[in-house]
């Protein structure tokens, strides 16, 4: 008895003096309920004499060189001490054993070193889902989601198409983010959402998905003249979901059941006024486009676009007509052989001598054409000797 006051005296004296850290790694160490934990200390290069694990004021296990250990009896079975490292093992984990615990060591030295380290125990989340809205979704209305689940949540997030959701003028979160508000839901919104809740130990993830009808917005595709003959097509494209039922009025007159409106062969009392009417039987919207049609005469008479067209084309046509022609001439007409006389002199009133006929060969020059030699020339006739005459007569015999 006097042995163990002595002992408890000594490490509460050396406790006094003990340094704080460096023995734990930092915290804090999750777990989840039913686990087990390691408390590990960092090796010391001193012997260790005295080992001291204390939780909430409550000294949950205890060694001092040569022994034994001794363990709380709310911990009897649950514990296991390393006397040689200070280790401690902590099993059957509960919601209850989260806290904080304090290690304090003794070294053979006699100083003391003394460390926290933080545990939380969480329970792993679980059976969970999302409430949402049910029957049909119409766009601008009020959409609200309800995250539930078991277990310790310590997270819960948003998401659409898996991209975190934020607060905004149209969403809302409540309660922790356990709830979102969607106000005046669109079309856009039509999709896949997802809640995540987490706790550092386990999380879980469900889908919800919604569908928002909407419509119809009602608007007409298609010509407003037409000329007298065409065919008049005109299509009616209701932006609806669920799809939209279609009906055409025309000149006041109900019409066909169909979004392609065709008359063929249109004449002029086909013009009027043409109206698609749309409804959308799940969010009791009816809507309607009108278009204005004009039939008009066809005129005979071409445009003054296409008469100026026509003019300009017989033009050209003209003087392509007359190059062509000039060009033919020009390439296509026989050349002429060039020949020169020697002009025969003739004396009035005297003897006139005519040159004979080798004396005029002699004189006459050859003549070329086209670099190619012309044809000798013809031998002139041998005109007969001029005879003597006083009389002032010109005389001018002539032989075949």
């Amino acid at each position: 008895m006097e042995q163990a006051v002595v002992v408890t005296l000594i490490i509460t004296l050396l406790t006094v003096s003990c340094e704080e850290g460096n023995l734990l790694p930092p915290g804090p160490i999750n777990k989840e309920v039913g686990a087990s934990v390691l408390f590990s200390t960092f090796p010391s290069s001193q012997q260790i004499r005295g080992i001291r694990w204390h939780f909430n004021g409550i000294e949950v296990t205890r060694y001092y060189f040569p022994g034994p250990i001794t363990v709380h009896p709310d911990y009897n079975g649950r514990v296991n001490l390393n006397y040689t490292s200070g280790d401690l093992e902590l099993k059957n984990l509960t919601m209850a054993d989260s806290g904080q615990y304090t290690l304090t060591l003794t070294f053979e030295s006699g100083l003391g070193n003394q460390d926290h380290i933080l545990l939380q125990v969480f329970e792993p989340v679980f059976s969970f889902d999302i409430t949402g809205p049910e029957g049909n979704l119409i766009e601008y209305s009020t959409v609200n989601f309800t995250c539930n689940g078991n277990g310790t949540i310590s997270s819960t997030v948003w998401m659409k198409k898996y991209e975190i959701l934020a607060p905004s003028s149209s969403i809302t979160f409540l309660d922790d983010n356990r709830t979102m508000v969607i106000s005046r839901v669109q079309r856009s919104d039509s999709g896949d959402y997802q809640c995540a809740i987490s706790n550092p130990v386990s999380s879980s993830t469900a889908t919800y998905s919604i569908t928002v009808n909407y419509g119809p917005d009602v608007k007409i595709l298609g010509a407003q003249t037409f000329e007298e003959g065409s065919d008049i097509l005109l299509l009616c494209v209701p932006d609806s979901l669920p799809a939209a039922t279609i009906t055409w009025t025309v000149q006041g007159m109900p019409a066909k059941n169909a979004s392609l409106y065709v008359i063929e062969n249109s004449s002029r009392s086909n013009s009027g006024e043409y109206i698609c009417t749309c409804w959308n039987n799940v969010t009791g919207i009816r809507a309607s486009a009108v278009q204005s049609v004009t039939v008009r005469a066809v005129s005979s008479r071409l445009g003054p676009g296409v008469e100026a067209g026509i003019t300009v084309g017989v033009i050209f046509a003209v003087v392509i007509l007359v190059v062509l022609i000039c060009f033919l001439v020009k390439h296509f007409k026989k050349p002429t052989d060039t020949v020169r006389e020697t002009p025969v002199p003739m004396i009035v009133n005297q003897q006139t001598t005519v040159p004979t006929g080798d004396k005029l060969q002699g004189s006459r020059p050859h003549i070329y054409q086209n670099n190619q030699p012309s044809p000798p020339p013809r031998k002139p006739p041998t005109l007969p000797r001029s005879r003597d005459t006083n009389d002032s007569n010109i005389y001018c015999n002539t032989t075949n």
